[in-house]
């Protein structure tokens, strides 16, 4: 870019505070210059951007004591860009560390192009950015899932916190979405009994056929979940890795036997309902809560270790991509319908050396 050059860039910005399950309605697709780098600053080229469930608390308004916002960084304001994570190509770069043609993956937003120092954005909020390793021989797209941060907090909640042991009985929730999938699979290696909840009957096929958890529980179509975990966890509940909260979390919590380990990693059947009086992340066992940025030093490693451990045919995992950042907000908004196997990633550009 040069003084002669503006760059167009298309973002993916709130249009108003989400009440209940967003809409498309509450999402405004715009188009802005893109401002030239400054010294220290870096345009990454996004390729792929990412949808997750937990970006739905930055469709709140923010309040001064909010936990989420602290926990999370500043969050979303109407008229701004949609935090989320993406994976992008150094296209210009006025940073020692950064080349052009370095790919990374960062929460650099919902957008075609963004302006960063590798630290934070243009506006000063949480980036992140990390190089991806291409000698690991992983597609692009995987520094997104299983090698970004959803599955890397399957894998460091369970390989550091819940720790599963042979013989113990496992119950992951959500079990095949990116983080669930990946925490079952870990568990199983560890010689687990694993049981996962998810919501179609596909859902069940896949994590039992494909994934090789031992039982599949479709919550939908069971009509008394806690008889159903009872059957499938007669020995109580070990380890319990939570995506959703709720009734389930519930009925789950009642198996857990004395020396269980739990870890409270989304609560989606929640987000879009917060009890009355509660802030996002404040109800219950906020003790318990798991986030994989107490991590980042060693975002490396677990990479490194998950490939390996793909490349042996130990961990399979699976995408779900959608086309065009114009139908971000309708993926996003299908991750509460249960729409995803595996990680949903929206493709926005070509890849490095792909055409249109």
């Amino acid at each position: 870019m040069g003084a002669d050059q503006v760059m167009v860039n298309k973002q993916v910005t709130l249009a108003a505070f989400a009440q209940g399950t967003p809409t498309e309605g509450d999402f405004r697709l715009v188009e802005q210059p893109l401002p030239e780098p400054a010294r220290g600053e870096f345009v990454v080229r996004a390729i792929y951007l990412s949808v997750d469930p937990f970006l739905r608390m930055q469709m709140n308004p923010t309040t001064e004591d909010n936990i989420a916002a602290r926990r999370h960084g500043t969050m979303t304001d109407v008229g701004r860009v949609m935090a989320g994570g993406m994976v992008g190509e150094v296209m210009q770069s006025r940073h020692p560390g950064y080349d052009d043609g370095t790919l990374v993956e960062g929460i650099l937003g919902w957008q075609l192009y963004a302006v960063t120092d590798g630290w934070t954005d243009k506006r000063h909020n949480p980036a992140g950015v990390v190089k991806c390793d291409l000698s690991l021989d992983m597609p692009i797209s995987s520094f997104g899932s299983v090698l970004g941060r959803a599955g890397l907090t399957g894998y460091f909640c369970m390989t550091r916190e819940l720790k599963p042991q042979p013989g113990e009985t496992a119950v992951i929730t959500s079990a095949a979405g990116a983080g669930g999938s990946i925490a079952g699979q870990i568990a199983k290696n560890a010689g687990c009994r694993v049981v996962g909840i998810v919501g179609s009957d596909e859902k069940v096929r896949h994590i039992v056929e494909d994934l090789g958890f031992d039982i599949g529980i479709n919550y939908r179509t069971t009509n008394e979940i806690t008889g159903a975990l009872h059957d499938a966890c007669p020995n109580g509940v070990d380890v319990h890795y939570d995506n959703v909260g709720g009734a389930i979390r519930d009925a789950t919590a009642a198996l857990h036997t004395a020396g269980h380990r739990y870890r409270t990693v989304g609560v989606i059947s929640q987000y879009n309902d917060v009890p009355e009086g509660k802030e996002f992340w404040a109800f219950p066992f906020t003790d318990s809560l798991f986030v994989v940025h107490h991590y980042t030093q060693d975002y490396p490693s677990g990479i490194r270790e998950l490939a390996r451990w793909i490349h042996e045919g130990k961990i399979k995992y699976r995408e779900d991509i959608v086309v065009g950042i114009e139908n971000t907000p309708r993926a996003f908004i299908g991750l509460f319908k249960g729409e995803n196997i595996g990680k949903r990633l929206v493709k926005v550009a070509p890849k490095p050396g792909e055409s249109d």
